[in-house]
């Protein structure tokens, strides 16, 4: 070899070298990092991280949301989260669920809907029947809110009809009628006078769906209907109520949209 070859040998290796410990250091001293003593400042690097979705962000979230002494920091790491779904952070947020801090599973519950799958709308399920915390079940509801697999429907549908918390029952209801195409414009359950009663009469309105009867079936749950609390119009109800002779022919049946507090 030449001397002029060996020199531009010697130079492509040395430019080769300084790239290696280039890429080191950025490894070492650019990664990022969740900076901050106090909570405040904490959240506020998070917040900074998710925003610039730098290298090493999500990394640095993940541990956060799991070793961070602070509650509130937790839940914003796990919040923050939401802008990195990918899956080697998955069991992180489905980890954080089980959280000792109600806040801290609520967010992970939320975040998790954005995964999208069958697997995450059964954990967030899971979340709604089991978490003694009504903020977290909230949450959940609302994580299957974002979840788009079809069983999600049947896991609504659950939530409205069984959750003893009217709030958890009423955004279910929301979700339901959102993902079925519609908007509920009913009013929340502390200005109705009947609202377990409202509550089943959704429910049972919303079985007829075919949407709903499909989530039934993929998920391999029964769908057990209620006709006992199927709308009856007030026709109807004076018709049953009056004596036996007075009683008239009158018509039942299934509500219109209009009826059920939706719009389409």
């Amino acid at each position: 070899m030449s001397s002029k070859g060996k020199r531009r040998l010697i130079a492509v290796g040395a430019v080769v070298g300084t790239a290696g410990v280039a890429l080191i250091l950025i490894g070492v001293f650019g990664r990022a990092r969740i900076q901050g003593e106090r909570t405040g400042d904490r959240i506020q690097s998070i917040c900074r991280l998710a925003d610039a979705k730098s290298f090493g962000a999500g990394d640095a979230l993940a541990e956060a949301a799991v070793k961070d002494p602070d509650v509130q920091v937790r839940q914003a790491a796990l919040i923050g989260l939401g802008r990195f779904v990918e899956p080697k952070y998955r069991a992180t947020v489905e980890q954080s669920t089980q959280d000792a801090s109600a806040p801290v599973r609520r967010a992970a519950a939320i975040t998790l809907g954005l995964y999208g799958d069958a697997t995450a709308a059964a954990r967030l399920g899971e979340v709604v029947r089991g978490d003694p915390a009504e903020e977290v079940r909230l949450g959940a509801v609302m994580g299957l809110g974002l979840c788009a697999a079809p069983e999600t429907l049947a896991w609504l549908m659950e939530a409205a009809e069984k959750d003893d918390a009217p709030d958890v029952q009423y955004r279910a209801i929301r979700e339901l009628y959102a993902k079925l195409g519609m908007s509920y414009i009913g009013e929340e359950p502390h200005r109705v006078k009947d609202w377990p009663g409202q509550a089943a009469f959704l429910v049972e309105y919303l079985k007829q769906y075919q949407e709903v009867q499909e989530a039934y079936a993929k998920a391999g749950r029964p769908l057990v209907r209620h006709p006992e609390n199927r709308y009856v119009p007030e026709c109807e109800r004076k018709r049953q109520d009056a004596p036996q002779g007075e009683k008239s022919e009158g018509a039942g049946g299934v509500p219109g949209k209009e009826d059920a507090g939706h719009e389409p």
